[in-house]
């Protein structure tokens, strides 16, 4: 009787730990997933006619310091704005722009959709298992993990990216034809139903950071040159 007690014990213990593995299994796959960043941005510093409409809220002009969550609409006429991300990362928008913060997922890492006008990213280096840093147009997906370069969007939804640093990956939204890497000093042009032309020498390379430095940190200084006023 002692030894058929000691047997259906045995006998329960093994269901409960095959019962247990899966749920284990899950918990670990789980864990290894990469996490999605946090959303949203901080108003680093911004001049002339710039408006800002939260989630649910009418537009409004912005602050120093203000924290722009998820799914907030920005749109400059006459005007500038530079945004702070979690990680040190910047996005200059430029004037007569339209774009929307977006909250990443595990299954689209898009930051930013930009609608209309244009902007500049200087983006942190991902290093290790970290998600990469992704901008999303009515025409494109443009993908890098960590650089400088401008993002363009025109009336008729064409886009054109041009890079300024590093190593950029840009591909079509509707999946035609195959992405392109662009490296600094080239760019390229997406069309709404068109794959993205084959990389192409900038012009003006040098004009253009002209044009950028100064204003809010977006310059080509040290680090701690950052977040400065104009």
């Amino acid at each position: 009787m002692k030894h058929q007690r000691i047997r259906s014990l045995s006998f329960l213990c093994a269901v409960l730990c095959l019962a247990a593995a899966p749920g284990a299994t899950n918990e670990q796959n789980d864990a290894e997933a990469p996490t999605a960043p946090v959303a949203g941005a901080t108003v680093a510093d911004f001049k002339g006619d710039v408006q800002v409409e939260l989630p649910g809220n009418a537009a409004s002009s912005p602050t120093r310091g203000q924290i722009l969550p998820a799914e907030t609409t920005i749109t400059t006429r006459k005007g500038r704005i530079l945004l702070q991300l979690e990680d040190g990362s910047q996005i200059l928008v430029n004037a007569n722009t339209r774009l929307v913060l977006k909250q990443p997922s595990p299954s689209n890492w898009q930051r930013l959709q930009l609608l209309l006008g244009k902007i500049k990213a200087e983006i942190q280096k991902r290093t290790g298992g970290s998600p990469p840093f992704q901008i999303g147009t009515p025409s494109a997906v443009i993908t890098v993990r960590g650089t400088r370069f401008y993002v363009e969007v025109d009336k008729h939804n064409t886009t054109r990216v041009k890079v300024e640093e590093g190593v950029v990956e840009v591909r079509s939204l509707k999946g035609t034809g195959k992405p392109v890497l662009i490296k600094a000093g080239f760019s390229t042009r997406v069309d709404e139903d068109s794959a993205p032309e084959q990389p192409k020498e900038s012009p003006g390379h040098e004009r253009q950071q002209n044009r950028d430095n100064g204003f809010g940190g977006m310059n080509h200084g040290s680090p701690g040159s950052r977040g400065k006023k104009p």
